[in-house]
């Protein structure tokens, strides 16, 4: 009996890398039911057949965990996250003078030598990249590539209000008529429950601690497909260069020693569900609109329901020093003790 992926899935499991979900389970047989239907020749699956699989949840729910083992146990897949293919499309188009020619080019270099595309976090947020995808996926489609696909959001929420919409319908169209379509049902929210199993509040700030943050980090997201996005506030832009569609690892020096307000971090909130802020210092009174900063930044993650991960000069008991926001800042403490699992504060 041959090894399958579902044993290797199994072998994970019994190396207690990930505990067992049925959910994740039924999704990989799914997966390789489409697969299986989409390789065979005969004129009853011919009719069957679909394109790819596209497939949505919640965040933390395995979606890019299971796609990912999919694609590397199938020997012939290859992933790139959705930000990485856009920026990719867009400076094969601007550096040649036929637009056209150019993305079939780029997609038939894309397609070389693999049979299965993992496009991770689809998002739709430009009408640019709205008006591109369908050519791009009929482009992969052509060239005999299965694409897989994993989103936070069902195909008719996509671009959910988007400017000039009805020209992106099409592909919505598209992906219900000629792909599988799932939602995966995990009531667990993996990402949320390795922070809960993890210390998230590091301090002092020396090598070890240094080492354990970046590792949890990198036990959270994908760091090969690690992008750029950026935040626009008004006719303000806040470009994070290490994140995904919703983690984000910055400094306390990027996110709170420039000149950013309360819209700001309003924003920045609802784009990420979870922020990694390194070398927070001891706020003393040389940080006085830092500290003011880093308060509304803890409120607005607070309020939002996002978690965050930080490594600090001082414990949180001891993190602000500055007498006139002492008071104030006893309601941020009390925010990162319930935000953070504390140890050694």
């Amino acid at each position: 009996m041959s090894f399958t992926v579902i044993d290797h899935y199994e072998g994970f499991e019994k190396n207690n890398f990930i505990k067992r979900d049925e959910s994740q389970i039924n999704l990989l047989n799914s997966l390789l039911l489409s697969w299986d239907q989409y390789n065979k020749n005969n004129l009853f699956y011919s009719k069957r057949k679909k394109l790819g699989v596209y497939i949505y949840g919640s965040v933390g729910s395995g979606k890019t965990f299971i796609l990912n083992l999919f694609s590397q146990f199938s020997k012939v897949g290859k992933k790139i996250h959705f930000n990485n293919l856009m920026n990719d499309v867009h400076a094969e188009i601007n550096l040649s003078s036929e637009k056209e020619k150019s993305l079939e080019t780029f997609i038939k270099k894309l397609s070389k030598n693999i049979k299965i595309l993992f496009i991770d976090e689809l998002h739709i947020f430009n009408i640019v990249d709205a008006l591109l995808i369908k050519k791009i996926f009929e482009l992969l489609e052509n060239n005999n590539i299965f694409v897989m696909v994993s989103s936070n959001f069902e195909p008719e929420s996509l671009y959910k209000n988007g400017l000039q919409r009805a020209d992106f319908v099409p592909f919505i169209e598209h992906i219900k008529n000629n792909y599988d379509v799932i939602k995966i049902d995990s009531e667990k929210d993996y990402r949320r429950l390795t922070l809960n199993q993890s210390k998230t509040y590091f301090t002092p700030i020396n090598r070890d601690t240094r080492e354990e943050f970046k590792l949890l980090f990198e036990r959270l997201v994908d760091i090969s497909s690690l992008t750029t996005k950026t935040v626009s506030v008004n006719s303000r832009e806040i470009k994070f260069t290490n994140c995904t569609a919703n983690v984000a690892y910055c400094t306390f020096e990027f996110i709170c020693d420039t000149n950013l307000a309360h819209e700001d971090y309003a924003s920045i909130a609802k784009e990420f569900k979870l922020i990694f802020i390194e070398n927070v210092p001891k706020m003393t009174s040389d940080y006085s609109d830092q500290c003011r900063r880093f308060i509304s930044l803890i409120d607005m993650l607070y309020n939002n329901n996002c978690s965050v991960v930080l490594l600090a000069e001082n414990p949180i008991s001891s993190l602000c020093q500055i007498h006139n926001l002492s008071k104030e800042f006893e309601r941020t403490a009390s925010r990162l003790y319930e935000m953070t699992i504390v140890q050694a504060v």
